[in-house]
Protein backbone atom coordinates (compact mmCIF):
# COMPACT_ATOMS: atom_id res chain seq x y z
CA UNK A 1 0.00 0.00 0.00
CA UNK A 2 1.14 3.36 -0.42
CA UNK A 3 0.10 6.96 -0.72
CA UNK A 4 -2.56 8.77 1.23
CA UNK A 5 -5.33 5.86 1.30
CA UNK A 6 -2.81 3.52 3.11
CA UNK A 7 -1.88 6.79 6.09
CA UNK A 8 -6.02 7.13 6.19
CA UNK A 9 -6.44 3.55 6.51
CA UNK A 10 -3.66 2.75 9.08
CA UNK A 11 -3.96 5.76 11.15
CA UNK A 12 -8.23 4.57 11.39
CA UNK A 13 -6.64 0.97 12.53
CA UNK A 14 -4.36 2.82 15.43
CA UNK A 15 -7.32 4.67 16.36
CA UNK A 16 -9.97 1.92 16.38
CA UNK A 17 -7.97 -0.77 18.25
CA UNK A 18 -6.92 1.57 20.56
CA UNK A 19 -10.38 3.28 21.08
CA UNK A 20 -12.17 -0.31 21.01
CA UNK A 21 -10.39 -1.34 24.46
CA UNK A 22 -10.93 1.70 26.01
CA UNK A 23 -14.94 2.20 25.14
CA UNK A 24 -17.25 -0.57 25.89
CA UNK A 25 -19.36 -2.10 23.72
CA UNK A 26 -22.51 -0.33 25.37
CA UNK A 27 -21.64 2.90 25.13
CA UNK A 28 -19.90 2.80 21.57
CA UNK A 29 -23.57 1.38 20.62
CA UNK A 30 -25.16 4.58 22.25
CA UNK A 31 -23.69 6.04 18.99
CA UNK A 32 -24.81 3.33 16.35
CA UNK A 33 -28.69 4.76 16.55
CA UNK A 34 -27.87 8.58 15.40
CA UNK A 35 -25.23 6.86 12.51
CA UNK A 36 -27.60 4.77 11.44
CA UNK A 37 -30.75 7.09 11.41
CA UNK A 38 -28.62 9.59 10.09
CA UNK A 39 -27.57 7.36 7.06
CA UNK A 40 -31.23 6.53 6.33
CA UNK A 41 -31.98 10.18 6.19
CA UNK A 42 -29.37 11.24 3.64
CA UNK A 43 -29.47 8.59 2.04
CA UNK A 44 -32.56 8.49 -0.05
CA UNK A 45 -32.19 5.92 -2.60
CA UNK A 46 -30.98 3.28 0.11
CA UNK A 47 -33.76 3.76 2.03
CA UNK A 48 -36.37 3.44 -0.69
CA UNK A 49 -35.21 0.33 -2.19
CA UNK A 50 -34.90 -1.49 1.89
CA UNK A 51 -39.10 0.13 1.89
CA UNK A 52 -39.32 -2.02 -1.03
CA UNK A 53 -37.35 -4.97 -0.28
CA UNK A 54 -38.89 -5.02 3.37
CA UNK A 55 -42.77 -4.76 1.55
CA UNK A 56 -41.95 -7.63 -0.32
CA UNK A 57 -40.53 -9.62 2.66
CA UNK A 58 -42.99 -8.48 5.02
CA UNK A 59 -45.87 -9.43 2.61
CA UNK A 60 -46.83 -5.48 3.49
CA UNK A 61 -47.84 -2.81 0.82
CA UNK A 62 -44.91 -0.47 0.46
CA UNK A 63 -46.16 2.57 1.96
CA UNK A 64 -47.40 0.49 4.99
CA UNK A 65 -46.10 2.57 8.37
CA UNK A 66 -44.87 -1.11 9.31
CA UNK A 67 -42.73 -1.42 6.17
CA UNK A 68 -41.06 2.21 6.97
CA UNK A 69 -40.77 1.65 10.66
CA UNK A 70 -38.66 -1.83 9.86
CA UNK A 71 -36.46 0.24 7.29
CA UNK A 72 -35.41 2.54 10.21
CA UNK A 73 -34.75 -0.11 12.41
CA UNK A 74 -32.50 -1.85 9.20
CA UNK A 75 -30.62 1.49 9.50
CA UNK A 76 -30.45 1.76 13.00
CA UNK A 77 -28.87 -1.96 12.99
CA UNK A 78 -26.22 -1.08 10.53
CA UNK A 79 -25.32 1.68 12.77
CA UNK A 80 -24.23 -0.83 14.80
CA UNK A 81 -22.46 -2.69 12.05
CA UNK A 82 -20.69 0.14 11.48
CA UNK A 83 -19.37 0.57 14.70
CA UNK A 84 -18.56 -3.52 15.46
CA UNK A 85 -16.22 -2.67 11.70
CA UNK A 86 -14.30 -0.58 14.85
CA UNK A 87 -14.69 -2.59 18.35
CA UNK A 88 -14.47 -6.36 17.73
CA UNK A 89 -10.50 -4.97 16.75
CA UNK A 90 -10.40 -4.47 20.28
CA UNK A 91 -11.98 -7.74 21.45
CA UNK A 92 -9.60 -10.33 22.35
CA UNK A 93 -10.63 -14.07 21.98
CA UNK A 94 -12.62 -14.28 25.52
CA UNK A 95 -15.05 -11.48 24.15
CA UNK A 96 -16.26 -13.62 21.39
CA UNK A 97 -16.60 -16.34 23.42
CA UNK A 98 -18.42 -14.78 26.18
CA UNK A 99 -20.52 -12.90 23.69
CA UNK A 100 -21.22 -15.32 21.29
CA UNK A 101 -24.21 -18.67 20.72
CA UNK A 102 -23.65 -20.88 17.97
CA UNK A 103 -26.32 -23.13 16.62
CA UNK A 104 -25.39 -25.37 14.88
CA UNK A 105 -21.35 -25.56 15.16
CA UNK A 106 -21.07 -29.42 14.39
CA UNK A 107 -22.08 -28.38 10.96
CA UNK A 108 -18.69 -27.05 10.05
CA UNK A 109 -16.67 -30.25 11.50
CA UNK A 110 -19.32 -32.15 9.08
CA UNK A 111 -17.62 -30.00 6.26
CA UNK A 112 -14.34 -30.26 7.17
CA UNK A 113 -14.13 -33.67 7.21
CA UNK A 114 -14.58 -33.54 3.19
CA UNK A 115 -11.11 -32.75 3.67
CA UNK A 116 -11.64 -30.24 0.76
CA UNK A 117 -11.87 -26.95 2.49
CA UNK A 118 -15.22 -25.00 2.93
CA UNK A 119 -17.40 -22.60 1.16
CA UNK A 120 -18.61 -20.46 3.46
CA UNK A 121 -22.13 -18.00 2.24
CA UNK A 122 -23.62 -15.66 4.37
CA UNK A 123 -25.88 -12.15 3.73
CA UNK A 124 -25.51 -8.56 4.50
CA UNK A 125 -27.20 -9.34 7.53
CA UNK A 126 -26.27 -8.49 11.20
CA UNK A 127 -23.10 -8.37 12.39
CA UNK A 128 -20.55 -9.80 10.19
CA UNK A 129 -17.65 -8.84 12.02
CA UNK A 130 -18.62 -11.37 14.89
CA UNK A 131 -19.27 -13.80 12.44
CA UNK A 132 -15.84 -13.67 10.69
CA UNK A 133 -14.34 -13.88 14.27
CA UNK A 134 -15.94 -17.12 15.10
CA UNK A 135 -14.62 -18.46 12.06
CA UNK A 136 -10.90 -17.52 13.00
CA UNK A 137 -11.33 -18.80 16.28
CA UNK A 138 -13.04 -22.06 14.28
CA UNK A 139 -9.39 -22.31 13.38
CA UNK A 140 -9.89 -21.36 9.96
CA UNK A 141 -7.60 -19.31 7.31
CA UNK A 142 -10.12 -17.08 5.70
CA UNK A 143 -9.64 -15.60 2.09
CA UNK A 144 -12.88 -13.57 0.78
CA UNK A 145 -14.08 -11.48 -1.83
CA UNK A 146 -14.97 -7.89 -1.74
CA UNK A 147 -16.48 -5.76 -3.83
CA UNK A 148 -15.62 -2.56 -5.09
CA UNK A 149 -15.39 -0.33 -2.16
CA UNK A 150 -15.57 3.55 -2.36
CA UNK A 151 -13.92 5.58 -1.05
CA UNK A 152 -10.40 3.33 -1.94
CA UNK A 153 -9.27 3.97 1.69
CA UNK A 154 -12.11 2.14 3.58
CA UNK A 155 -11.02 -0.97 1.42
CA UNK A 156 -7.34 -0.66 2.80
CA UNK A 157 -8.79 -0.11 6.00
CA UNK A 158 -10.90 -3.00 5.67
CA UNK A 159 -8.23 -5.20 4.18
CA UNK A 160 -5.66 -4.23 7.47
CA UNK A 161 -8.64 -5.22 9.57
CA UNK A 162 -9.38 -8.52 8.11
CA UNK A 163 -5.55 -8.92 7.63
CA UNK A 164 -5.10 -8.92 11.46
CA UNK A 165 -7.76 -11.11 12.22
CA UNK A 166 -5.88 -13.61 9.45
CA UNK A 167 -8.68 -13.33 6.54
CA UNK A 168 -7.33 -12.48 3.25
CA UNK A 169 -9.16 -10.26 0.84
CA UNK A 170 -9.55 -10.22 -2.81
CA UNK A 171 -11.10 -8.51 -5.16
CA UNK A 172 -14.40 -9.83 -6.99
CA UNK A 173 -13.32 -11.06 -10.74
CA UNK A 174 -9.67 -11.77 -10.42
CA UNK A 175 -10.08 -14.40 -7.68
CA UNK A 176 -10.33 -18.06 -8.72
CA UNK A 177 -6.95 -19.27 -8.41
CA UNK A 178 -6.37 -17.96 -5.02
CA UNK A 179 -9.71 -19.51 -3.97
CA UNK A 180 -8.89 -22.84 -5.16
CA UNK A 181 -5.64 -22.49 -3.35
CA UNK A 182 -6.99 -21.71 -0.10
CA UNK A 183 -9.72 -24.67 -0.44
CA UNK A 184 -6.61 -27.39 -1.48
CA UNK A 185 -5.34 -26.22 1.82
CA UNK A 186 -8.43 -26.88 3.86
CA UNK A 187 -9.03 -23.37 4.39
CA UNK A 188 -12.05 -21.46 3.79
CA UNK A 189 -13.77 -19.20 1.20
CA UNK A 190 -16.13 -17.11 2.67
CA UNK A 191 -18.85 -15.08 0.18
CA UNK A 192 -22.16 -12.95 0.47
CA UNK A 193 -24.95 -14.22 -1.49
CA UNK A 194 -26.67 -10.70 -1.90
CA UNK A 195 -24.30 -9.04 -3.84
CA UNK A 196 -22.65 -9.64 -6.62
CA UNK A 197 -24.96 -10.21 -10.08
CA UNK A 198 -23.71 -7.09 -11.98
CA UNK A 199 -20.48 -8.65 -12.72
CA UNK A 200 -22.84 -11.40 -14.24
CA UNK A 201 -23.06 -15.41 -12.92
CA UNK A 202 -26.39 -14.97 -11.35
CA UNK A 203 -28.86 -17.48 -11.77
CA UNK A 204 -32.36 -17.33 -11.16
CA UNK A 205 -34.03 -18.47 -8.10
CA UNK A 206 -37.74 -18.08 -5.99
CA UNK A 207 -36.76 -15.79 -3.17
CA UNK A 208 -40.02 -14.65 -0.28
CA UNK A 209 -42.09 -15.83 -3.69
CA UNK A 210 -40.82 -14.21 -6.55
CA UNK A 211 -37.86 -14.72 -8.99
CA UNK A 212 -34.47 -12.83 -8.11
CA UNK A 213 -31.17 -13.43 -9.26
CA UNK A 214 -28.35 -14.42 -6.92
CA UNK A 215 -24.87 -15.14 -8.02
CA UNK A 216 -23.85 -18.53 -8.74
CA UNK A 217 -20.06 -18.33 -8.13
CA UNK A 218 -20.08 -20.22 -4.51
CA UNK A 219 -22.19 -23.17 -6.22
CA UNK A 220 -19.62 -23.10 -9.41
CA UNK A 221 -16.57 -23.29 -7.20
CA UNK A 222 -17.88 -26.00 -4.60
CA UNK A 223 -18.72 -28.26 -8.19
CA UNK A 224 -15.04 -26.99 -9.02
CA UNK A 225 -12.85 -27.59 -6.10
CA UNK A 226 -15.55 -30.47 -4.49
CA UNK A 227 -15.83 -28.22 -1.04
CA UNK A 228 -19.52 -28.23 0.57
CA UNK A 229 -21.09 -25.65 1.60
CA UNK A 230 -22.18 -23.77 4.65
CA UNK A 231 -24.57 -21.03 5.19
CA UNK A 232 -24.27 -19.24 8.04
CA UNK A 233 -24.87 -15.69 9.39
CA UNK A 234 -24.56 -13.93 12.97
CA UNK A 235 -27.43 -12.06 14.55
CA UNK A 236 -27.64 -9.35 17.32
CA UNK A 237 -29.61 -10.09 20.59
CA UNK A 238 -30.39 -8.12 23.49
CA UNK A 239 -27.16 -6.79 25.99
CA UNK A 240 -24.68 -6.70 23.38
CA UNK A 241 -24.78 -10.42 22.43
CA UNK A 242 -24.81 -12.24 19.49
CA UNK A 243 -26.26 -15.40 17.86
CA UNK A 244 -24.54 -17.24 14.98
CA UNK A 245 -26.94 -19.77 13.23
CA UNK A 246 -24.73 -22.66 11.13
CA UNK A 247 -26.54 -25.01 8.10
CA UNK A 248 -25.99 -28.41 7.18
CA UNK A 249 -23.30 -28.53 4.57
CA UNK A 250 -24.20 -28.80 0.68
CA UNK A 251 -22.61 -30.72 -1.83
CA UNK A 252 -22.20 -30.45 -5.78
CA UNK A 253 -23.97 -33.22 -7.54
CA UNK A 254 -21.26 -33.96 -9.60
CA UNK A 255 -23.73 -36.25 -12.00
CA UNK A 256 -25.88 -33.37 -12.67
CA UNK A 257 -25.91 -30.88 -15.18
CA UNK A 258 -23.25 -27.97 -14.09
CA UNK A 259 -25.61 -25.17 -14.78
CA UNK A 260 -28.43 -27.16 -13.68
CA UNK A 261 -26.74 -28.33 -9.67
CA UNK A 262 -25.48 -24.29 -9.80
CA UNK A 263 -29.08 -23.61 -9.91
CA UNK A 264 -29.88 -26.31 -7.65
CA UNK A 265 -27.58 -25.33 -5.03
CA UNK A 266 -27.63 -21.23 -5.24
CA UNK A 267 -31.66 -22.34 -4.67
CA UNK A 268 -30.99 -23.91 -1.37
CA UNK A 269 -28.84 -20.94 -0.25
CA UNK A 270 -31.18 -18.44 -1.15
CA UNK A 271 -34.42 -20.01 1.10
CA UNK A 272 -31.94 -20.93 3.81
CA UNK A 273 -31.16 -17.27 3.87
CA UNK A 274 -34.94 -16.04 3.51
CA UNK A 275 -35.79 -18.21 6.80
CA UNK A 276 -33.27 -15.88 8.29
CA UNK A 277 -34.43 -12.92 6.97
CA UNK A 278 -37.90 -14.03 7.77
CA UNK A 279 -36.85 -14.47 11.29
CA UNK A 280 -34.52 -11.40 11.32
CA UNK A 281 -35.73 -8.76 8.78
CA UNK A 282 -34.55 -5.76 10.22
CA UNK A 283 -31.10 -7.16 10.57
CA UNK A 284 -31.16 -7.52 6.58
CA UNK A 285 -29.22 -4.64 4.99
CA UNK A 286 -31.39 -4.72 2.48
CA UNK A 287 -30.12 -1.72 0.21
CA UNK A 288 -30.18 -3.31 -3.38
CA UNK A 289 -32.59 -4.00 -5.71
CA UNK A 290 -32.94 -7.72 -5.20
CA UNK A 291 -36.21 -8.54 -7.80
CA UNK A 292 -34.93 -6.52 -10.85
CA UNK A 293 -37.07 -8.52 -13.73
CA UNK A 294 -35.49 -11.37 -13.00
CA UNK A 295 -36.63 -14.20 -15.40
CA UNK A 296 -39.05 -16.92 -14.25
CA UNK A 297 -37.04 -19.78 -13.42
CA UNK A 298 -38.03 -23.57 -14.33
Amino acid sequence: MSGAPSLIANVGLALSHTGSRIVPLSLANAFAKPIGESVGALWQEKRDLAEQNFARVLELPPGDRRVAATARECFRHFGRYVVETIAVQGWGTENVVDRLEVVGAEYFAQAQAHGRGVIFVSGHMGSTEVAAAMAVLLGFKITTVVEQVRPYWLLEYLKLTRSRMGITILPAGRSGVSLLRTLRHGGMAAFVIDAGIDRGGAVSVDFFGRPALFPDGPARLARLSGAPLVFGACVRLPRGRYRAYVFPPLMPNRRADATSDAQELTQQLAKTFEGLISRYPSQWYAFREMWRQAPAHS
